[in-house]
């Protein structure tokens, strides 16, 4: 129980920080901004906790004392700079925007609820019949915890290069995070572990369901949280206890603040969405990939659309939020963690592989096989959303334009990088390939979010597309004249 004391701790902290620098103050619908606040709080919570313990178990200071103690400090900043910002905003107008309802709006709810009851007991069951995880669990990301939480210098061997076949070069949020919790409980438990990636599954869905409700509507956003739930390896690599959901969660967070920066006169938007992206970076190597594309598309996409003086000035607060991420990860990769990684010791053997043309053909049925497999029968993911898709069409608002830029070219060059990295890969690529499953775990959230932000609301007073509206005006005006 100490060990999700501590957890709880780290979420309590993250939250207040969330909420003292609110990336949507008086945004509507009001649950969805909460829900929106919960989820980027568990995962800040999360990363910063994260960074704290790693820095005292290098110090030779992690003990149960100094966990809490310093949870007790950091709360304490946080509630104080929580109230300062609740009396400065009690100054404020609310200016909360009306969200599209269906009738049936009590229906998609009941459905979301079901479903979340029936995902949530079948991941409890899986995590019951297998506590420690599936193989990177135990073999990576547990195994360096448990050296982090051992006794003296015990933490040096989860960077030895003995290591060489489990990547001891991998960033260390997910490990050290654990590790946390065990060390602060002074036991190592399956508990610590598996509540870990139930939080951050449940971060995930309420960021897509906030997300998508402070854009688009609750109705939209109940029926992204449905079309998430149908998508069955975003459950199975949850509970599986691997780095590749946190990491799509801090992916998802950076896109989804980034949209919401642009309705908000505020800086904390696009400082939180660098921090999420930070946090991806020290998450896992891909979101080091997700990162770099983040900045070069923002900038690029931004200096296109609004000139480079004010891009320059938007991409510098972006680049300041990412910074603690930037620099712990930095850190890491320079000054502690072994130069193990095959494809980065190989130079450049690994252009010759570019040039077999039969790695194209297998990583391309490969990837098309893990689509299919995203799901079963009629609640396939992609059928559902060829339904909604041809139920409601199209239709974004101008002021999206920019954002769904940005979130597109990186989810595609995201997935070109994947690619290219499994094509010059010296490993096996059959071993490689079997990893494809979870790259498309870690972009699909945010393909949730692009595809739901582009389709028309799913609400009763959501406006006709413009083509229509110009109709409808013009056939108003022909029967004035005629009267």
């Amino acid at each position: 129980m100490i060990a999700l004391l501590s957890i709880a701790s780290a979420v309590s902290l993250g939250t207040l920080l969330v909420c003292s620098a609110d990336p949507v103050p008086h945004r509507g619908p009001r649950w969805a901004a909460m829900l929106l606040r919960a989820a980027l709080g568990a995962g800040a919570g999360v990363g910063i906790t994260s960074i704290v313990f790693l820095f005292l178990d290098l110090s030779g200071v992690a003990g149960p004392l100094t966990i809490f103690g310093s949870d007790a400090i950091l709360l304490v900043a946080a509630v104080f700079a929580q109230r300062a910002t609740w009396a400065a905003r009690k100054q404020e107008a609310p200016a909360e925007e009306p969200s599209a309802r269906l009738r049936w709006n009590w229906m998609l709810a009941l459905a979301f609820g079901l479903v979340a009851l029936i995902a949530g007991g079948r991941m409890i069951q899986i995590a019951q019949a297998l506590p420690v995880g599936q193989w990177d669990a135990w073999a990576i990301w547990n195994l360096r915890a448990k050296f982090l939480a051992g006794p003296g210098d015990a933490w040096r061997a989860a960077v030895s290069p003995l290591l060489d076949r489990t990547h001891p070069d991998y960033p260390l949020l997910l490990s050290s995070f654990v590790a946390r919790a065990w060390k602060a409980a002074g036991a190592m438990d399956a508990l610590a572990p598996i509540a870990t990636a139930l939080i951050f599954f449940c971060a995930t869905m309420a960021l897509l369901v906030g997300a998508v409700a402070l854009l688009r509507g609750a109705a939209s956003a109940l029926l992204a949280g449905l079309v998430a739930f149908s998508t069955t390896p975003l459950l199975v690599w949850s509970i599986a206890q691997y780095a590749d959901v946190p990491t799509a969660f801090y992916c998802l967070g950076a896109i989804a603040l980034i949209f919401l920066d642009v309705t908000q006169a505020s800086r904390w938007p696009l400082l939180w969405a660098g921090f999420c992206a930070g946090l991806a970076a020290w998450t896992k190597n891909e979101g080091v990939a997700f990162l770099a594309w983040l900045l070069i598309v923002y900038l690029g996409v931004m200096a296109w659309r609004q000139g480079l003086g004010r891009a320059w000035l938007r991409w510098r607060l972006l680049l300041a939020g990412a910074a603690p991420g930037i620099l712990i990860t930095l850190w890491f990769k320079l000054f502690l963690a072994p130069p193990a990684d095959p494809l980065v010791r190989q130079g450049l053997s690994g252009a010759a592989r570019l040039l077999q043309v039969e790695r194209y053909s297998a990583v391309a049925v490969e990837f098309v096989r893990q689509l299919v497999d995203l799901g079963a029968g009629a609640g396939h993911p992609l059928i559902l959303l060829a339904i909604l898709l041809a139920a409601l069409r199209w239709q974004w608002e101008e002021c999206d334009r920019r954002p769904l830029l940005i979130g597109a070219a990186v989810l595609i060059l995201m997935l070109l990088s994947d690619c290219a990295i499994i094509l010059i890969t010296p490993a096996d690529l059959q071993f490689e390939l079997a990893a494809v499953g979870r790259l498309l775990v870690q972009i699909w959230p945010i393909a949730l979010l692009l595809f739901f932000v582009i389709l028309r609301k799913a609400g009763d007073g959501t406006p006709l597309p413009a083509p229509v509206q110009t109709k409808a005006r013009a056939a108003g005006r022909k029967r004035a004249l005629r009267r």
